[in-house]
């Protein structure tokens, strides 16, 4: 129990006492106010269901009492008409049908909440379009002259019938009606008087508790009241570091002294993909195994996915408290620096190399003049920048994409005269070992940038002639199909492993980073082909058996 933190006087004692005789005083006048309230509302309920049950059962009678009414109307009107065959005499059947089919409708409405008058309803509307129909028929009698008044006058007996069928109808609704009425006042009977005698039953159980309270209260509850309070306080501490910690971006995991979890931040969840009510209670070692190891630093994987974290502890007498904070963002930005820095100083030293070798071959005061090797030196110094040009080429338009500042220009563009040129500028650089072949149908087209789609053309060519370091066939196909254009280069070269096909999409990755079978490259030309593909509203992927030759394609839409 925490320690109290208040002097114990009597006049606090006495404070309390008072206070607690307060709070039984308020809680019995509540207990009458609700024995009150309890009653008004049985009141309430009785009066609101009478006002319920009126509004279905005397709705059904008046509209029944009136359907008869009106019907009878319409049979003393044609009556008549067909005894003296004055048109004034139809009057009482013509606004007759207009109330009958009113009612008719009411019922129908009234039907849908008491569905045990709906036959009898349908069963109404029936008749009284046989009753309309013989009516109307008894009126087109008449109007043939005398003949037809007496085919008429011996018809009588025969809408007789039908209405004594109808009469029939209406008395089961009507003392459906009745039913309904009886049935209301009893069920509201009922229900006033359980609802008063739960409530007065209920009123009558808090009061005695209520005397109970106030004659049984210990008179050390002033003890109680100052632990609540202290107990109060903590909680509320707790719950604010607790609502906190639920917007920390680091995993917070408190264990206790048997390295049981006791909490566990959503952050936890997030990272370890363990949600909470699964965490709490099971041990961090069964848990997360990998900080069983120990360090501040530490990889875990979860549903394939790794993360590293920088691991806090903090101990305490009843447990610890472990922090992790996630750094794989820190450390994927390092490892993408250093692979930056290493490909670009690869990547620069083997031109600049040759450019300063033939520089300084140039400049030897002892060399005679020998044009033959002065144009073979500037060819390797011109060859050589032309490669770094590519190389810086790269990197500012990967920094580009990266910013979102490349700029395209769509225009429709030949496809395979594209292609055409793309092939003819590889074969100015391609080893012996290396044949270029073009499968393009004429009258292909795209809507695209021509430069860029040229310059994925020429990467995918250059990346097939570097993976191909024994030679082969390298294919360059152009296709059409109703909803795309294809380009699919294929080589026979060194093929890619199934767990490498989507990581040499990434910057700076290479199959070969350290040049074992002589395959040099930024890492930058697949990178950036995707991009730009995918741009242009296309796809680019890429196919192989692993173990030899791989065909990269990419897909546009078609014009």
């Amino acid at each position: 129990m925490p320690e109290r933190v208040a002097a114990i006087t009597p006049e606090r004692i006495a404070s309390v006492r008072r206070r607690t005789v307060v709070a039984n005083a308020v809680l019995l006048g509540l207990v009458v106010i609700l024995t009150g309230v309890a009653a008004y509302a049985a009141t309430r309920l009785y009066t609101t269901a009478e006002d319920r049950y009126i509004k279905e059962a005397f709705p059904i009678r008046a509209a029944v009492r009136d359907t008869l009414v009106q019907m009878l109307n319409e049979e003393t009107g044609v009556r008549g008409y067909v005894i003296t065959g004055q048109q004034s005499s139809l009057t009482p059947y013509e606004l007759g049908q207009q109330t009958v089919a009113a009612d008719l409708d009411l019922l129908d409405r009234l039907a849908a909440r008491r569905p045990e008058i709906r036959p009898d309803v349908h069963a109404a509307r029936r008749l009284v379009t046989r009753l309309n129909a013989f009516y109307l028929r008894q009126v087109n009698l008449v109007g043939l002259g005398p003949a037809g008044r007496r085919q008429a006058r011996l018809n009588i007996f025969a809408g007789q019938t039908l209405f004594d069928q109808f009469r029939r109808v209406i008395g089961r609704l009507q003392a459906s009606s009745r039913a309904i009425v009886d049935d209301a006042r009893e069920t509201e009977r009922r229900t006033y008087w359980t609802t008063l005698a739960v409530a007065l039953g209920a009123g009558a159980i808090a009061i005695a508790l209520t005397i109970w309270l106030l004659l049984t209260v210990p008179s050390r509850i002033w003890s109680l009241y100052d632990v609540e309070r202290e107990l109060r306080e903590s909680a509320e501490r707790g719950d604010r570091a607790s609502r906190s910690l639920q917007h920390v971006d680091d995993a917070v995991i408190l264990v206790d002294a048997d390295d049981a979890i006791r909490y566990w931040n959503p952050a936890a969840a997030r990272y370890l993909a363990v949600a909470e009510d699964e965490a709490v209670g099971r041990t961090v070692t069964d848990l997360v195994p990998e900080l069983a190891a120990g360090g501040t630093g530490t990889a875990i994987a979860r549903d394939g996915v790794e993360r590293f974290f920088v691991v806090r502890e903090t101990r305490f007498p009843e447990g610890r408290v472990l922090v992790l904070q996630d750094v794989t963002g820190e450390r994927e930005l390092e490892r993408t620096r250093s692979e930056f820095v290493a490909t670009a100083s690869h990547e620069l030293r083997t031109p600049l190399a040759a450019v300063y070798g033939a520089v300084r071959t140039l400049r030897r005061p002892d060399l005679r003049h020998d044009p033959e090797l002065e144009a073979q030196l500037l060819g390797i110094i011109e060859s050589e920048s032309d490669r770094l040009k590519d190389i810086i080429e790269r990197i500012l338009m990967s920094a580009e994409i990266d910013r979102g500042a490349l700029t395209l220009h769509a225009e429709h563009c030949d496809v395979r005269e594209l292609a055409a040129s793309a092939i003819e500028a590889a074969r100015l650089h391609a080893p012996d070992g290396v044949e270029l072949r073009l499968d393009a149908s004429d009258g292909v087209t795209v809507t695209a940038d021509a430069g860029k789609l040229r310059q994925v053309v020429v990467n995918l060519l250059d990346n097939a002639i570097k993976y191909s370091p024994d030679g082969g066939v390298i294919t360059l196909t152009v296709g059409a199909r109703p909803q795309a254009v294809t380009i699919a280069v294929a080589d026979e070269g060194l093929g890619i492993p199934a767990e490498a096909r989507e990581r040499i999409f990434e910057k700076f990755v290479r199959l070969d980073p350290g040049m074992r079978r002589g395959v040099g490259g930024s890492g930058l030309g697949l990178y950036i082909s995707r991009e730009l593909v995918e741009r242009m509203g296309g796809t680019l992927r890429v196919s192989s058996n692993g173990g030899r030759g791989s065909t990269f394609t990419v897909e546009l839409p078609a014009d």
